[in-house]
C-alpha cells in the first residue's frame, strides 16, 4: 500500500502551472501626440492651410513639434490621406479626420513596432494588425487603444492563444498552445486561467475542471495515460480536500487529501473488499 500511495503523490507534483505572456504595448503614439501636431512652424503655411475649405492636398509642411505633415487638409485641419513624421522618426501613413488619425492607416515605430489597421481618435479602434520587435503579433480586435474583442496573439516561442479580450487583457473564452505543444481550453480573467477549462500535457495527461489564478482550484478531474484516474477536489494544482484516485490496477482510495497526499480518513477498495484507512501527509497510519 506505502508504494501506491507513494506514486499517488508523486504524480500530483506540477501538474500544470500556466504561464501566460504579458499584456502588449499599445500601437499608437498616445503618450505623444499633442496639440502642436496640427500647427504649421511656418506662419504662411498656417494661414495656407487654413484657408483650404474644400479637402486639398499640400506639400510637405514642419509641424511646430518638429514633425512633418503632407497630405490633405481641411479648414486648418488634417483631413484625409496623409504621411505624418514625428521628430522621432515614427511614420504614420493613411487617413485622418478632423486632425485625428481616422480610418484606415499604419504606424511604423523606430524600435521596428508596427500597426496596421482601423483607427479613431488618435487611437487603434477596429480590426488591426500589430507586429511587434520581438516578432511577438497580434491579430483582431481593438477598442481605445488596447486588444477588445477576438483575436489571435502569437508569440516567436510557438506560442499561440487565440480567444477573447477585455481591455488589454485575455478575458472570456480563450486557447492557448504552448511550445511543448501542451495546451489549455476554457476561460480566462485577466490574462489568467480562471473558471472552467482543460487542460492537455504533451505526455498524453489531461485535466478538466475549476481554475483559478493559473492553477487547478476547486472541483476537477485529472486522467493519465497509464489508466490512473483522480476526481474530485484541487487547490493550488494539489489535489486538496476529497478526492477519489484510482489506479491502473483497478485499486481505488477515496477520502481526504492534504497538498497533494492522501489525509485523514478514507477508504481503500481492491480486489472487491472495501477497507477504512487513515492517512498522515501520506502515510497510512491505520488499515483497518
Amino acid at each position: 500500500m506505502g508504494s501506491a500511495c507513494q506514486n499517488c503523490h508523486q504524480n500530483s507534483q506540477g501538474e500544470s502551472e500556466i504561464q501566460l505572456k504579458p499584456a502588449q504595448k499599445v500601437p499608437s503614439k498616445q503618450t505623444i501626440v499633442r496639440n502642436t501636431d496640427s500647427v504649421p512652424l511656418n506662419q504662411e503655411d498656417e494661414e495656407l492651410v487654413k484657408n483650404a475649405s474644400v479637402i486639398t492636398k499640400f506639400h510637405k509642411i514642419q509641424m511646430k513639434n518638429q514633425g512633418y505633415y503632407e497630405g490633405e487638409w481641411l479648414n486648418g485641419m488634417r483631413h484625409g490621406q496623409g504621411i505624418y513624421t514625428w521628430s522621432d522618426n515614427t511614420v504614420y501613413t493613411g487617413q485622418f479626420q478632423n486632425d485625428q488619425m481616422h480610418g484606415k492607416g499604419q504606424i511604423i515605430h523606430p524600435n521596428g513596432d508596427v500597426y496596421e489597421g482601423e483607427w479613431a481618435n488618435d487611437l487603434a479602434n477596429g480590426f488591426g494588425i500589430f507586429k511587434q520587435s520581438n516578432q511577438s503579433t497580434y491579430t483582431g480586435q481593438w477598442k481605445d487603444d488596447l486588444q477588445h474583442g477576438d483575436g489571435i496573439e502569437e508569440w516567436p516561442q510557438q506560442i499561440k492563444y487565440e480567444g477573447q479580450y477585455v481591455k488589454g487583457k485575455k478575458h472570456g473564452r480563450g486557447k492557448i498552445v504552448f511550445e511543448d505543444g501542451s495546451r489549455y481550453d476554457g476561460e480566462f480573467v485577466n490574462n489568467q486561467a480562471c473558471g472552467n477549462g482543460e487542460f492537455y500535457w504533451q505526455e498524453g495527461k489531461y485535466y478538466k475542471g475549476q481554475w483559478k489564478d493559473n492553477q487547478m482550484n476547486g472541483k476537477g478531474e485529472m486522467f493519465w495515460p497509464d489508466g490512473k484516474h483522480y476526481v474530485g477536489e484541487y487547490e493550488n494544482d494539489k489535489k486538496h480536500g476529497q478526492g477519489q484516485f484510482t489506479w491502473e490496477n483497478g485499486k481505488v482510495y477515496i477520502g481526504g487529501w492534504n497538498q497533494g497526499k492522501q489525509h485523514g480518513k478514507g477508504y481503500i477498495i481492491e480486489d472487491g473488499i472495501k477497507r477504512e484507512c487513515i492517512f498522515e501527509n501520506g502515510r497510512l497510519v491505520n488499515n483497518n
